[in-house]
């Protein structure tokens, strides 16, 4: 069979970037070419204000049920054949009981240039344990409320890779991390909050438990189809040829599956501008949303980065107020509010 010549062309990039990432020992840790593979090594454990490991946020890393159970505040969650140890950053928690938590997910921390290099964003570096238990701490004194951090696989102290995003074992590993939050605080219920990558995985989840009673999702990476499609067309090397995204899990395939008695609060905050994750496919998940039979808030906001895509701290103010039980119309004007400060 013939190799089409745009095709041909793609790989030749490949390989001359891959050339161009290979500048000695240092430069090949905090860069990793379009095929090479990833070197994941065992688990850190920082704590305080250590900082967690550029290498193995773009690396990955294992670890094994003796060593989680050393972890401060790690979960040995199984999934498929394996497991991994996940962390979290907890405030607000009582004599050990939590009937409902808020759990955030954060964003993405690779990224990768058009021709396919990965790297770790700069805003991961110098990220460390008492940086995220201080920002669960403001989000617990202002929901009133017990809040969780649940580190997403490879990162900020959990093993595991974040290389494989958007799959399905990422889900599990994060839907088995729940059930062992609920068992550990006797919890009953979540208002979950996903930005970004995060947002994935929150919308992943509302479709397989029925214990969500909110979802907020910022600048959520909802429709993963159209995302890959839309970036496809906009850089020399695809996604195609450096992640398995024939394998990814797209919420929008099943939202026929969330809980409908109860219905689930749900808030999608979405920047028209976002250069990020499409604006429209945030929009197409709403309408599916609603074809189904559920209500989501969608809330036109501005974020105040330069690439209109930072909105995680509107999402967590809407959970914040969820929890105190606040009106939809009370969080669309604390929304509004946040929006002033971001346009002056």
């Amino acid at each position: 069979m013939r190799l089409r010549l745009p095709r041909l062309l793609k790989w030749i990039i490949v390989f001359v970037s891959l050339r161009l990432t290979s500048s000695g020992a240092e430069g090949e840790e905090l860069r990793l070419g379009p095929i090479e593979k990833p070197a994941p090594r065992e688990l850190a454990v920082p704590v305080g204000s250590q900082t967690f490991s550029v290498y193995e946020a773009l690396h990955g890393a294992y670890s094994s049920p003796e060593q989680c159970a050393i972890v401060p505040n790690g979960l040995w969650a199984e999934a498929g054949s394996g497991g991994e140890c996940i962390r979290y950053y907890a405030a607000g928690i009582e004599r050990e009981a939590a009937p409902q938590l808020l759990v955030y997910f954060s964003g993405d921390v690779i990224n990768r240039t058009s021709a396919g290099v990965r790297f770790v964003s700069q805003a991961y570096y110098g990220r460390s344990p008492d940086s995220l238990q201080a920002e669960m701490q403001e989000w617990s004194r202002e929901a009133g409320q017990p809040t969780i951090y649940l580190a997403r696989p490879g990162m900020s102290g959990s093993s595991g890779s974040h290389l494989r995003r958007r799959l399905p074992i990422e889900i599990d590993l994060m839907d088995a991390a729940l059930d062992l939050l609920k068992q550990r605080f006797h919890t009953t219920s979540f208002i979950l909050v996903g930005h970004s990558g995060g947002g994935h995985i929150v919308a992943s989840l509302l479709n397989r438990r029925n214990d969500i009673d909110a979802a907020i999702i910022s600048s959520g990476m909802v429709s993963v189809r159209q995302v890959v499609d839309y970036w496809t067309r906009r850089r020399k090397v695809p996604d195609s040829m450096i992640y398995d995204v024939d394998h990814y899990y797209d919420p929008i395939t099943e939202i026929d599956k969330i809980r409908k008695d109860p219905l689930p609060q749900i808030y999608v905050i979405s920047d028209p501008e976002d250069r990020n994750v499409p604006f429209y496919t945030q929009l197409r998940y709403v309408r599916l949303l609603r074809a189904a039979g559920l209500k989501p808030h969608h809330i036109y906001a501005h974020a105040g980065d330069d690439n209109h895509h930072l909105l995680f701290r509107n999402a967590r103010t809407a959970a914040a107020l969820i929890a105190r039980k606040a009106s939809a119309k009370e969080i669309r004007r604390a929304l509004d509010e946040i929006d002033l400060e971001n346009l002056e």
